[in-house]
């Protein structure tokens, strides 16, 4: 009896062990579709699944075979270990080992005993198969646990395993038949419920493969239907099961039955009275059933886009068909008041998630879309309704009890789902071509322009705040940083709007009564508008259009002075907020915020610069008591200040606004506060991490800037992050690969070479409050010759020898020709005759051939500065000047012979004397024929232009420099005397100065402009500019003495580049030289042309150094650009604003060293001709020249390298003459005075500069 109990007890062991094995393998056999491969399943579940080696049966037949066959094992490893004495011989001792038990007979009788044990199991679960699903069926819940435990008591639920589905239940076809058949008629609610549990309980998918499915869909429809709450719930969780089944269509099934039910409930006679109506409250416990469905639909569809693309597509459709046929059904007029599927959505997604996902990604969109324009009801729906609901001017919302929801608030969620449908179509262009639309209550077609348009209507004191505030973050989401929807906004007439409905709240209808203009303001509209108006700015297209008034570029007869520019009104906006001393915090920042937008730009400071309100507020942030202040809390308990109420916090925006802007900075450094403004205001951005390489490089544009950011030794961290880089890496750390660290240290080091790349950048980085003693040590600390930070300090040097004045400041400071030649000698074999090549030694060579020789195209030959690849040409490396002929190419011998050309006939043609506005007008002619056919301008032709035209423009009184030290504009001087009568000095003359630095005062300068002069005479005796025999050192060092004791009104603190070229142009005469800068200084070109002269105008003008040239040439530049080529101009943005620095000492150099020395003439002959305005022009066409390469490496710190290491070539003035003259037609009328406003002011006091 003992015997029988323990073999029932062990078959039922073994029986539930066998279970637990099916259990796991059911997956496998599943998506197989067979059990043929069993064994091929049982190793993948080996290999593959953790908790199958904690299955009892598993652990069972291990412990076995341990017991059965360790003897025999023991004995086979013993016997080995004597046959080997005591070593193992066999390859694998355990293979060998293995193959014997194999043929022993214990392992024999042990498989066929088990192999018995198992078959019998398996024919014992076949045959009680049956009676086990009753069982189960009818079972009490405190037996199920009993039925389904699993003798598996590992850590480890079987639930865990991925390839397991344990505790399910398999039917056979007749068992689904008879489920079938008991939902297909109405029986006892008990035998519904135990029909959902059985199917609550299959195998996921399951149902929907058998050939009963269409009758057990309609029963699971009829479920649905039932008023029984538990039997929907049942019907519920069979739905949900079949959804997240993943099997393709047992999902699709399902879905599509919820679809229909949700319709039934429509066509139902006794269940549509369950639809709640429009106009009452509604209670949700009426319609509870029906929100449950749809509440499993909404959370299905919002997660369908993750899976979608893994089914056929063809199921994706008919979903999608189905759901909008369900939206869009017809109710009839006898139906109507009753709520649509599409109503009753917004009680359980009114924010239309569902939507938004299926219309996110791209497939699913064009789905959507294509289904929408065959079925356009679901659209035209929303529009209607959030029409009527404006129009109606919503009142408050009422509470909201437990069950029932007010009519007001089911209202607001309808409105609230349609226009977050109506938004996201509107979003994407496949939802933008289904405008405009047909509604019923509209006699013309609706279009996204009206629909904004109506939109707007909601900012004003009738409407309910959370309906605006709705409109709000739905136009702020639509717009903000899209261009092109931004676009759309602008085309709508969204702004122009808006600032009609703000029109009404202005203040000047009511001065006699400020305190009632003040609550004029109702405050949530007024931070909507402000907050729309913000997402506008945001983007270019926004900031365009409030700027100019338009959207697209502009024509060939715009200008800046005509536009209907918006901004006005919006700063208009932005002054009665800040005046306003009870608006709030978040009103007023988004005040400052838009301010700070539209002044950001060039366009945008030079359009709102004369508003009153941006003159207040540098006025405001320029207060002695509010910049001078020891510690300026930054909090918002600190005091506003009259008459604007804003503190120090909230105008930093706005300085940061100023900061990034030429005209900004020079405004602030005009009003004597730049200083005391960048010490509070760079340390804050600083500790906050918001100074960025923009900020940087456009504040030491100016000399005040860049002292103050040497003062605070704000690049060294720069420095510090490059070495912590380039450092050797720690212990245990993976090394970088070489081409992804060079990367890392490119980027790392451009915010550096964009600051080495202007003369002040360069000049801060090389001094104490810079990088002096770390730059200098890695340069040329022999130490460091072989390490990365030499490299970096190279590239760094190397950046600073894109600017002539930085050439020779650096030479004459730290001398590094000398010791970059050493270093290439030490690195050299034969006494220097053979440089080892390495990537530094071939930038050393690159910067000293750079440093050394100046030109253009065909003036010299630039070396690479980095081997690209190893198919590049070695460059001749050397170490010792002069440079080998390799860098000098042949230039052909210059012909005395003056040849017959149509501007030598003019000017030959032109009787003595006879120099008037016709005279100048033919000239002009007569250039830009030469230049436009391809043809250059000989040296002394150009010589002959610009004297002969300053005699002219010194006759004309418009084109006279008024204030100039040296003019006397009383008496207007004749034909015959315009040299003698026209200038006269306005202080005694000062005895000239032999030599350079001859006074204490500018000993410190004298090296430079030596080293200055050597440099151009060196040029000039190259390209043959200058007699073969001659004292030119002497004559240009007299000529630099004349000019800054007879005509700078200040000793200059560059080198004086232009005077230098005309030097080269009279072909070294000093007569002509000092006659045509004399009468250079008396006109207003010769204060664009002549950098030196107009920083000299310092003494006399409310103009500062460098004024003309950043602020005036470049800013405009800046500002025709961003119209005519607004790609360009963002690209150049993009490159941290390094490039305007650099073409602004361009300028500054007269393009030395940039364009060859024809192109450098023809800069002069046109400017002077063409007038002042034509330096922007020319810039502006220069950039275009360059906008392959600036497109192509936009944002990268790439470019800068390309640009600094490489030649301008092909470039040709007179090619791009006539895009000029277009430009000119364009701006002259705004830039010309823009740029000539600076010699307009004088100051009251002037002191004349002592000897």
């Amino acid at each position: 009896m003992a015997a029988s109990k323990s073999t029932s007890e062990d078959c039922m062991s073994v029986k539930s062990q066998i279970k637990d094995l099916l259990a796991h393998m059911d997956p496998m056999i599943y998506l197989a579709g067979t059990a043929d491969n069993s064994s091929e399943m049982l190793a993948c579940l080996a290999d593959m699944d953790p908790s199958f080696h904690k299955l009892e049966l598993v652990r069972s037949l291990r412990k076995e075979m341990r017991d059965k066959l360790d003897q025999a094992i023991e004995t086979h490893a013993v016997d080995y270990l004597e046959q080997h004495k005591g070593k193992m011989r066999a390859d694998n001792p355990v293979d060998m080992l293995v193959e014997h038990i194999r043929t022993e007979d214990s392992f024999m009788n042990f498989v066929a005993g088990m192999q018995g044990s198992i078959r019998d199991t398996v024919q014992e679960i076949i045959d009680c198969f049956d009676d086990e699903i009753v069982t189960g069926m009818f079972s009490s819940e405190e037996d199920e646990a009993t039925l389904n435990a699993s003798p598996n008591d590992s850590n480890e639920s079987s639930l865990n395993s991925s390839l397991n589905q344990s505790g399910l239940l398999f039917l056979h076809p007749a068992q689904y038949n008879n489920i079938a058949k008991s939902l297909s008629s109405k029986r006892e609610s008990s035998t519904w419920t135990d029909s959902l549990n059985i199917l609550v309980s299959v195998t996921p998918g399951e149902p929907v493969m058998q050939d009963c499915w269409p009758s057990l869909r309609k029963g699971l429809k009829e479920c649905l239907l039932d008023e029984s709450p538990g039997i929907v719930d049942r019907a519920l969780k069979v739905h949900c099961k079949l959804l997240t089944s993943q099997v393709h269509n047992a999902v699709k099934e399902a879905y599509l039955n919820l679809l229909e039910a949700v319709a039934g409930f429509y066509m139902s006679k006794r269940l549509i009275s369950k639809i709640p109506l429009k106009g009452e409250p509604m209670d949700v416990t009426k319609c509870e059933n029906l929100v449950r469905i749809l509440k499993v639909l909404t959370e299905f569809q919002q997660e369908l886009p993750l899976l979608w693309v893994r089914y056929p597509e063809r199921y994706i459709d008919d979903m999608i068909e189905a759901t909008f046929n369900l939206l869009s059904i017809n109710l009839g007029k006898r139906d109507n008041k009753i709520m649509s599927p599409l109503d009753l959505l917004a009680l359980v997604d009114h924010q239309a998630l569902w939507f938004k996902r299926w219309v996110h990604g791209q497939w699913g969109r064009s789905k959507v879309f294509l289904t929408m324009r065959s079925n356009s009801l679901v659209l035209m729906t929303a529009a209607s309704f959030c029409i009527q609901y404006l129009e109606k001017c919503p009142g408050t919302i009422e509470g909201v009890s437990a069950s029932v929801l007010s009519f007001s608030t089911v209202q607001y969620l309808r409105f609230v789902q349609y226009l977050n449908i109506v938004m996201t179509s509107i979003c994407f262009s496949g939802g933008r071509k289904l405008f405009p639309i047909n509604i019923q209550t509209k006699e013309e077609l609706v279009t996204i322009q009206g629909l904004f348009q109506i939109f707007l209507r909601a900012f004003n004191d009738k409407s309910l705040k959370a309906v605006a505030m709705e409109i709000s973050r739905q136009l702020q989401k639509f717009c903000c940083r899209d261009e092109v929807k931004c676009w759309i906004i602008c085309d709508a007439g969204v702004v122009e709007t808006l600032l009609l409905e703000v029109g009404q709240l202005d203040p000047n209808t009511e001065r006699e009564n400020k305190k009632l203009a003040k609550k004029c303001i109702p405050p949530m509209f007024l931070q909507s508008i402000l907050q729309i108006f913000s997402s506008i700015l945001s983007t270019q297209v926004g900031q365009n259009y409030v700027l100019l008034g338009r959207k697209r570029k502009a024509s060939s007869k715009s200008n800046l002075t005509s536009v209907a520019t918006k901004a006005s009104e919006v700063l208009d906006l932005i002054y009665l907020v800040l005046e306003n001393e009870d608006a709030g915090m978040e009103v007023r920042n988004e005040a400052i915020k838009i301010c700070s937008l539209l002044l950001s730009s060039p366009l945008g400071i030079h359009i709102c610069i004369q508003h009153p309100l941006v003159e207040k507020l540098i006025d405001l942030i320029c207060r002695e008591d509010a910049i001078l202040s020891e510690n300026i809390p930054f909090d918002d308990q600190l005091e506003a200040f009259e008459p604007l109420h804003i503190n120090v916090q909230q105008s930093l925006p706005l300085l940061v606004a100023f900061l990034t802007t030429y005209r900004g900075i020079y405004i602030l450094e005009n009003k004597g506060r730049l200083t005391q403004l960048l010490e509070k205001v760079l340390p804050h951005l600083a500790k906050n991490g918001q100074l960025n390489t923009r900020i940087l490089t456009c504040v030491c544009s100016s000399p005040l800037g860049s002292s103050v950011v040497g003062e605070y030794k704000l690049v060294c961290p720069y420095w510090d992050i490059l070495c912590h880089l380039a450092s050797v890496e720690e212990p245990g750390q993976q090394p970088p690969k070489e081409d992804d660290k060079e990367e890392v240290l490119m980027t790392a080091m451009a915010p550096l070479r964009a600051l080495a790349a202007s003369y002040h950048g360069s000049k801060l980085l090389f001094s104490d409050g810079g990088l002096l003693e770390s730059l200098s040590d890695s340069l040329f600390s022999s130490d460091n010759l072989l390490e990365e930070v030499h490299f970096m300090a190279l590239h760094i040097l190397g950046s600073s020898m894109s600017v002539l004045d930085s050439v020779i400041y650096l030479e004459t400071t730290l001398g590094y020709q000398e010791k970059l030649l050493a270093q290439q000698y030490a690195m050299s074999l034969d006494e220097g005759t053979s440089v080892i090549v390495d990537e530094k030694s071939v930038l050393r060579n690159h910067i000293l051939v750079k440093s050394y020789l100046l030109g253009g195209t065909g003036e010299r030959i630039l070396p690479p500065a980095f081997i690209e690849s190893p198919s590049t040409l070695l460059p001749h490396l050397f170490s010792s000047y002069p440079p080998p002929r390799e860098y000098i190419p042949e230039k052909p011998l210059r012909s005395q012979h003056k040849k017959q050309n149509e501007v030598w006939r003019f000017l030959n043609d032109t009787r003595c004397g006879l120099h008037d506005s016709a005279w100048l007008n033919y000239c002009r002619k007569s250039v830009r024929s030469a230049l436009v056919s391809g043809e250059d301008l000989k040296t002394w032709l150009v010589m002959d232009i610009m004297e002969r035209a300053l005699r002219v423009l010194v006759t004309s009184t418009d084109d006279l420099l008024i204030g100039s030290p040296l003019t006397n504009v009383s008496k207007k001087p004749t034909h015959s005397s315009a040299f003698s009568d026209s200038f006269m000095s306005t202080s005694e003359p000062r005895p000239p100065l032999r030599y350079i630095g001859s006074t204490p005062t500018e000993s410190g300068n004298s090296e430079s402009h030596l080293a200055a002069v050597e440099l151009i005479i060196r040029y000039g005796s190259e390209l043959q500019l200058l007699p073969s025999a001659g004292n030119f050192k002497e004559n240009l060092l007299e000529i630099l003495s004349f000019t800054q004791s007879r005509i700078l009104c200040s000793y200059p603190e560059r080198c004086d580049w232009f005077t230098m070229v005309v030097f080269l142009i009279c072909g070294g005469s000093v007569e002509k030289c000092c006659s045509i800068l004399s009468n250079l200084s008396g006109v207003l070109t010769g204060g664009v042309l002549w950098s030196c002269f107009s920083d000299s105008l310092s003494m006399t003008h409310e103009l500062l150094p460098g004024e003309i040239t950043m602020s005036g040439i470049i800013h405009n530049a800046q500002l025709v650009l961003s119209i005519e080529n607004p790609t360009l101009f963002y690209a150049v943005q993009a490159n941290e604003w390094w490039l305007w620095n650099m073409i602004g000492d361009w300028v500054r150099c007269i393009f030395l060293g940039v364009l060859p020395w024809q192109e450098v003439c023809n800069y002069v002959v046109i400017v002077l001709l063409h007038g002042p305005d034509f330096a922007v022009y020319f810039v502006v066409a220069f950039l275009r020249h360059m906008q392959n390469i600036i497109l192509k490496y936009a944002g990268s710190p790439r470019c800068l390298t390309i640009i600094q290491t490489s030649t301008v070539t092909d470039w040709h003035a007179g090619e791009h003459l006539n895009f000029m003259e277009v430009l000119s037609r364009r701006h002259r009328r705004t830039i010309l005075p823009s740029l000539t406003s600076f010699f307009y002011n004088l100051r009251h006091h002037y002191t004349s500069r002592q000897s």
